[in-house]
């Protein structure tokens, strides 16, 4: 039901689709007017549309929701957005169907959760996916589950197809990059959550070297206050040459190969997804040393950490990769191959699947 249009609910697009490619039947809940709805639509699941519901007393909506699961059959309710909890538990009472429910958490738990009212919540709970295993380690400790409902699912990407090298010179002119530059690319929100201005001030450490790269921003601006802000701030450090803003893209993995490396600067990153994109890609990667990032990038193996914030330190990264191409290739493998094992769309959606149809079968006669 998120109005959002972020990695959360493209992962939920992306699981029905995936699941229907398994022969499994999909229909999407979603609220009117959505990102979600419309992208649903565009993969061709059935989507029905809820009114705004109340979050924490959603009774109407989720007498709906019941009578849904009802006609339709469901045997799994996934949700994906805190927001839903209520909704998805009523609604699980309310229906004559036993159904079991999924929750899928992308975003860091913050505070206990052992007060009567998430007991009442999270005893309806019957499987709690986390995306690292420092989120399922803090589910643990936070939340009223028993531990063995409680598994990490890393996310899963697409294998991007391989580019010939006269192909990944014709994408390199189409995204502007010069020939001769190394080219740095950088996908996310441009928000000062995601630390573009942290990668901006690398840059013009390394100008003051002597030294210049080219950066390719894509993705949308969320206030254009700091978007100003952060083209003012390259244009006073004479940078405006050497970036390029190049706005939103239906699929970043798509481009990826175009760059020399990859840089994700938010301060704590709950995973990564842009990450394991570009390893999959065969691209370096730099990451800051916190959150799920510590679990994709092992600093000198698969990739390079910096401290968040840290520009200077990010500046002494970049240029390694820079000098030592030898090793900017061997950490671009080694990435690839651990992304290849571990982060294989195929894998994730296998496991989700299985875990599933282990619900319904061992929970087919029991409430």
């Amino acid at each position: 039901m998120s109005t959002g249009r972020g990695g959360l609910e493209l992962y939920a697009v992306r699981t029905a689709s995936q699941l229907m490619a398994r022969q499994v039947e999909a229909l999407a809940v979603v609220a009117k007017h959505t990102f979600t709805a419309d992208r649903m639509r565009e993969q061709a699941v059935v989507t029905i549309a809820l009114p705004k519901a109340n979050r924490y007393l959603p009774l109407w909506a989720a007498k709906r929701l019941a009578r849904i699961i009802d006609t339709q059959q469901i045997d799994i309710l996934h949700m994906h957005w805190a927001k839903d909890l209520a909704l998805a538990v009523l609604a699980k009472r309310w229906a004559k169907r036993r159904v079991k429910l999924v929750y899928t958490r992308q975003m860091m738990l913050t505070r206990d959760k052992h007060d009567p009212y998430h007991r009442f919540m999270y005893r309806h709970v019957d499987l709690f996916l986390t995306i690292t295993r420092e989120l399922a380690d803090l589910a643990q400790d936070f939340l009223p589950m028993p531990k063995d409902r409680i598994k990490t699912l890393y996310y899963g990407v697409e294998q991007p197809p391989r580019l010939t090298p006269q192909q990944r010179a014709e994408l390199r002119a189409a995204l502007r990059i010069p020939t001769d530059r190394f080219a740095l690319g950088m996908v996310g929100r441009i928000e000062a959550h995601k630390g573009q201005q942290v990668v901006v001030e690398a840059l013009k450490q390394l100008m003051n070297q002597g030294v210049v790269l080219h950066l390719t921003l894509i993705g949308p601006a969320m206030r254009s206050d700091f978007e100003a802000k952060l083209k003012q701030g390259i244009s006073e450090a004479r940078l405006t040459p050497y970036i390029s803003f190049y706005g939103s893209h239906p699929n970043p993995i798509e481009i990826m190969s175009a760059f020399d490396a990859l840089v994700l600067a938010t301060r704590k990153e709950t995973f990564g997804l842009v990450l394991i994109e570009a390893m999959r890609n065969g691209v370096a990667v730099v990451g800051t040393n916190a959150g799920g990032v510590v679990e994709i990038i092992e600093d000198g193996i698969t990739g390079l950490l910096f401290e968040p914030g840290n520009a200077v330190q990010l500046a002494e990264k970049l240029l390694l990769l820079m000098l030592n191409k030898p090793l900017a290739q061997a950490l671009a493998a080694a990435g690839k191959t651990k992304a290849d094992r571990l982060f294989a769309q195929e894998t994730h959606y296998d496991q989700l699947l299985a875990w599933m149809n282990g619900l319904i079968n061992i929970g087919r006669y029991s409430r």
